[in-house]
């Protein structure tokens, strides 16, 4: 294979699919869960903590093993998290016990990062300018993952039982480990000497980056925004004026898909020397989206108008703070994506606890009102820096 092609469209399509495949991985459960529940006779507090275990292995991941790409191959360290996230994600469904299968779900959790070590690998190894667009295409396959993977396990789940699901996936995970061994080249990026280098060297690299605190900044807070809509939004489906049924709900998240594919040309802005301003106008953006739906939750049109915005502002701001990151230095760009993804993924947390409580005690107004203080308390931080540098 030429490497100064790398990567051509076929193989950057490939990994977008791949992408999707591997973050889908930690939402097939929020749905299925229903059904998992019910087999292993535990409440609905307990089905809880399983969808926790998940997330908390997948921060630990995030910190843990995604910095290993600046230390190690980045090919080897993505196969290997495909073929372990299939591994644990497969021991789920032969679990005895609910015990055993959230501590097989905080492994699978822990391995499912090959998505995060994809798109430095394509950025680091790639010679052209147009990272942005790159990272862009990238990352609409995480976004993919992050809407459908609720949308197949709702569709699945009408059919086939939660384990026979996790098989099948964990099939096609595996098939997404040969294609990965046979697609990509070599990782040609320099490495460091030493994994607890790597570690140590993570604070630091906070202090001296300027570009990656104010992403880490604009990500936490869009995800938390993010989940403060989406967390919810089920309970405001099947209820009054609604009633929807889960497999209507779980078609939102194609419109969910059609909001990333709206917001694709976010890719060319991240090039740009005004990428930190675009990031400002998608902070806006979310926060229309959350006007509007103050006073359209009642329309099932507005509704879906809210979802479309929502995400586009969503993805807008992601690919504009990732495309920023990958022009910074090559050496760091795993170590970079990590300290990125943890806080994007803390923010989301925070968000669906955020979204949950606020809709329980004050309704819409609730979630309204939690994510316009979030949104204008980060674009006041960022104008705040913006005069400091002047």
């Amino acid at each position: 294979m030429n490497e100064k092609q790398f990567p051509s469209k076929i193989i950057l399509n490939i990994l977008t699919v791949l992408c999707a495949l591997a973050v889908a991985n930690l939402y097939y459960d929020q749905v299925l869960i229903v059904h998992i529940i019910k087999y292993f006779n535990v409440s609905t507090s307990q089905g809880g903590s399983l969808i926790t275990n998940i997330q908390i292995g997948y921060t630990l991941g995030l910190l843990l093993i995604v910095p290993l790409g600046d230390r190690f191959n980045r090919k080897t360290l993505i196969v290997t998290s495909l073929v372990s996230s299939a591994i644990f994600f497969s021991a789920m469904a032969f679990s005895p016990n609910f015990f055993i299968m959230k501590v097989f779900g905080l492994f699978m959790g822990f391995s499912t990062v090959s998505a995060q070590l994809v798109i430095p690998f394509v950025s680091s190894n790639s010679n052209t300018p147009n990272k942005g667009k790159l990272t862009s295409k990238l990352l609409f396959g995480v976004f993919l993952g992050v809407l459908i993977g609720r949308v197949i396990s709702g569709l699945l789940g009408q059919y086939l039982d939660w384990q026979m699901i996790h098989l099948i996936i964990s099939f096609i995970l595996l098939i997404g480990a040969i294609f990965t061994v046979v697609i990509l080249p070599r990782d040609s990026t320099n490495k460091q000497s030493t994994y607890i280098a790597i570690l140590k060297s993570l604070p630091e690299i906070v202090k001296d980056q300027p570009v990656l605190r104010e992403t880490m900044v604009f990500g936490f807070a869009a995800f938390a925004t993010f989940n403060i809509f989406w967390v919810p939004l089920t309970f405001i489906l099947v209820r009054h004026p609604y009633n929807f049924d889960t497999g209507i709900v779980g078609l939102f998240g194609l419109i969910g898909v059609l909001g990333s594919l709206a917001a694709g040309f976010s890719g060319k802005l991240a090039d740009s020397s005004n990428a930190r301003n675009w990031n400002t106008v998608a902070l806006f953006t979310m926060i229309f989206s959350f006007l509007l739906l103050s006073f359209t939750w009642q329309n099932i049109i507005g509704i879906i108008i809210v979802t479309l915005i929502l995400d586009v502002g969503s993805r807008m701001n992601m690919t504009l703070n990732q495309g920023r990151i990958y022009h910074l230095d090559v050496k760091l760009h795993s170590r970079l994506n990590s300290l990125y993804m943890v806080t994007y993924y803390l923010g989301g947390s925070l968000g669906s606890i955020i979204g949950t409580r606020a809709y329980q005690n004050f309704g819409i107004k609730g979630l309204v009102v939690s994510s316009i203080s979030i949104l204008s308390a980060t674009i006041s931080y960022s104008l705040f820096k913006s005069k400091h540098k002047k």
